[in-house]
């Protein structure tokens, strides 16, 4: 194993540690201060002495460190784990906390085929930590990693279905000087969407449009395609796939990036805890592989031209029509 064995063992109370210092804020109250425990308490509005054990157990992780008493972030909780820097996975984090009830039934679904967890609305809040959390991996290199492996230098009109933060389409056009992208996603998705790119550089070159990709068209002889975290469930892949081949040119590029499992082949491991998380939501959930991904769209009419992994968590699949 690539781990050691302590490091399996202490994982679900190190991730629990880490899921109560990010609800508390600790990390984005530190800063670049130093504190006492008392101090600390007042702001978190916590018990000091049950905190200290929660700071205690961060400091023994290497992500707090103390000096005189006083508790100050590592160099390691100051680039990901305070709220601001531009790798910051807190929001991702939240997303693992608000699951992690789903996952305590993962041995009863399995041996039941049941889900026995009320599901709940997925409120504006919860919503807005998705595709903030999926920003923040995509800050980890994913959206470098798809910029870097695909050349869209002769391509002008792209469309970017199910966009979520608007991430890739802002990396794609600060790469590609001549390239402009429809962001097209739900409502309530496009909202955070705009507040996101906000600001950023080659934001005139984006336009926010919003349907549903399901069943609305994309557009008329659009040269690219993307979608990425985007097709998982194999009740909807060929009709997003569909609506991709419909709207795009002949010799037109199709995008396909995720977080897939390849069972056959490299077998990455985010990629099968991917497919698991969303099994524990709904245990009849179909979830796309590699293998079944290449196989549709095949069937559609695409020529693959290339899968690739982009980084340890993801892959990206190049077509055209």
């Amino acid at each position: 194993m690539r781990n050691s064995i302590s490091d399996l063992l202490n994982a679900p109370w190190t991730i629990s540690v880490v899921f109560v210092a990010i609800r508390l804020k600790i990390f984005t109250i530190l800063s670049n201060k130093m504190m006492t425990v008392e101090e600390l308490s007042t702001n978190c509005r916590a018990i000091p002495h049950l905190l200290k054990a929660v700071l205690d157990a961060c400091v023994s992780m290497g992500l707090i460190d103390l000096q005189n008493s006083k508790y100050m972030n590592s160099h390691f909780s100051r680039v990901y784990l305070l709220e601001g820097n531009p790798l910051y996975v807190g929001d991702y984090i939240q997303l693992l906390y608000d699951a992690s009830k789903h996952w305590d039934k993962l041995y009863d679904i399995v041996v039941t085929g049941r889900n026995s967890n009320d599901k709940e609305p997925v409120d504006e809040a919860k919503h807005r930590t998705f595709i903030k959390a999926m920003n923040n991996l995509g800050m980890l290199g994913e959206a470098e990693a798809l910029r870097n492996s695909v050349d869209l230098s002769k391509c002008k009109e792209m469309v970017d279905a199910g966009g979520g933060s608007g991430l890739y389409s802002i990396s794609l056009c600060q790469k590609n000087a001549n390239l402009n992208s429809t962001i097209i996603d739900r409502s309530q998705t496009l909202v955070i969407t705009k507040e996101m790119i906000s600001g950023c550089q080659g934001r005139e070159r984006i336009t926010l449009r919003e349907a549903d990709i399901t069943k609305e068209s994309f557009g008329k002889n659009i040269d690219v395609v993307l979608l990425s975290d985007v097709i998982y469930d194999e009740s909807m892949t060929k009709i997003v796939l569909k609506n991709a081949w419909n709207c795009l040119r002949k010799n037109g590029i199709l995008i396909v990036r995720g977080y897939y499992s390849d069972p056959e082949n490299s077998k990455p491991l985010f990629g099968a805890l991917f497919v698991l998380n969303m099994i524990v939501f709904d245990p009849n959930t179909r979830v796309m592989t590699i293998s079944s991904l290449k196989k549709s769209l095949l069937e559609i009419g695409f020529t693959i031209t290339r899968i690739s992994h982009l980084t340890e968590r993801s892959f990206a699949i190049l077509a055209k029509k």
